[in-house]
């Protein structure tokens, strides 16, 4: 009985250890992606974060997250840069998504990469932008309390021309959704995805004019 204790106990400091890792460490950036302002914040951070993902293949959580942190920074890239850089995110991006298919975040985040890959090469449109569109479909479907979703899905028909259904007037319901669902949103935990409120308000911030 002594010897079964010490091995479960030693398996539990082994777990707790393992754990403790990576999600210390991804906490540490993701708090300073929190307050992050500037192109060179984000690059810092992602280098910071990769080798992490790189050593805990298995982790869906560092995954989703530099495939995230990528994406997000696409958006903020100097001229040229951003399309490199979704070339950075995509197997992570897929990769969570084929490791929680069903994740209302993983969801969310393929149809944020998407949306990413039409901001470095708007021609992409046409053919992502009904893509994009419809991974938010499922991630709502998946967790209709997830606000990212409701977004992502907002940013789409936003920028979508009002001869193909979209536009400001379209999307207006949906950043309404996406609002009230940041306003009732609270993240399980710290390392639980909680991005996306100060895009929100960027764009409810257009509505305001």
């Amino acid at each position: 009985m002594k010897v079964l204790f010490t091995l479960l106990l030693f398996l539990t400091c082994h777990f707790t250890f393992a754990q403790n890792s990576w999600q210390q460490p991804l906490q540490k950036v993701l708090s300073q992606l929190d307050t992050a302002k500037t192109f060179g914040t984000w690059q810092s951070n992602i280098n910071a974060l990769e080798p992490l993902a790189k050593a805990h293949p298995n982790e869906f959580l560092l995954q989703y997250y530099i495939g995230w942190a990528y994406t997000q920074s696409s958006f903020q890239a100097p001229k040229g840069q951003a399309e490199p850089l979704t070339d950075k995110a995509e197997s992570y991006v897929k990769k969570a998504l084929d490791m929680q298919p069903t994740n209302t975040e993983a969801l969310t985040l393929m149809a944020y990469w998407l949306s990413a890959r039409i901001n470095a090469s708007p021609t992409r449109g046409a053919t992502l932008g009904s893509d994009s569109k419809e991974y938010s479909d499922k991630a709502i479907a998946a967790d209709s309390t997830n606000p990212r979703a409701y977004l992502l899905k907002a940013l789409v028909v936003y920028h979508t021309p009002a001869l193909f259904g979209g536009g400001k007037k379209k999307a207006a319901p949906l950043v309404a959704e996406a609002g009230q669902r940041f306003a009732a949103f609270k993240p399980d935990n710290a390392l639980a995805p909680h991005w996306g409120n100060d895009i929100y308000q960027q764009l409810a911030a257009d509505y305001k004019d």
